[in-house]
């Protein structure tokens, strides 16, 4: 199998064990994959962002193309503000639509999770179901790199935060295991992606108060 990305991890993360259509059922689900696929494609280089605007750098390649529904909205409306993007996915439902299934099917093939044909209200939508053991080796590669000693890389700091932000981490944690993480995260401030990711997940506060008060966390 081939190494996912920390947006594909938290996606995965994200299911539900029995399955799932959608994570706008959790406003603060929703808006981390939103989070990780901007902080993705900041952090390759595929976009920048100056004085608040976010701005295209270079086309999106072909292994990326699962982040395309939040690279296009940027693309076709550059230069944008940060707020405004979670501002365009609140008031459109079918954007966090769209980046659900584009990231889900992105890690189907090599059997990452599997998908089915949704039987109920919306059946025009794929419903992916986890993997539990590729789900088991996220978890214990973050558990490793927390809960011992020695370095933690970038991306599995991010991808600690958007469990943290998004209150998944608790489904896979004990209490005392949240506070070693929780100091081990202290360690942004050190590292040379830091000062991005700490924005970032700064961000995230206020993009939840947006999707919130508009409605986009209700499905």
């Amino acid at each position: 199998m081939k190494n996912l990305s920390f947006t594909q991890e938290f996606f995965l993360c994200a299911l539900k064990p029995q399955g799932s259509t959608t994570l706008t059922h959790s406003t603060e689900s929703s808006t981390c994959l939103l989070a990780g696929g901007l902080l993705e494609l900041l952090m390759d280089g595929y976009i920048s962002i100056d004085n608040k605007k976010v701005f295209v750098n270079k086309e999106l390649s072909s292994d990326k193309m699962y982040l395309a529904p939040i690279y296009e909205l940027i693309k076709k409306n550059k230069p944008m503000k940060i707020e405004t993007i979670a501002e365009k996915f609140a008031f459109d439902f079918k954007r966090p639509d769209e980046l659900f299934q584009s990231v889900g099917c992105s890690i189907v093939e090599d059997g990452h999770v599997a998908e089915e044909s949704n039987q109920g209200l919306f059946k025009n939508k794929v419903r992916f179901l986890p993997n539990e053991s590729e789900v088991t080796k996220v978890v214990e590669k973050l558990r490793a790199e927390f809960l011992e000693e020695g370095n933690v890389s970038d991306e599995v700091i991010v991808l600690s935060a958007l469990l943290n932000k998004s209150g998944l981490i608790k489904k896979y944690f004990s209490k005392y295991e949240i506070q070693k993480l929780n100091d081990r995260l202290k360690e942004i401030n050190q590292s040379e992606a830091g000062v991005l990711i700490k924005k970032m997940v700064d961000y995230i506060d206020t993009w939840i108060v947006i999707l919130s008060t508009s409605g986009g966390g209700v499905s």
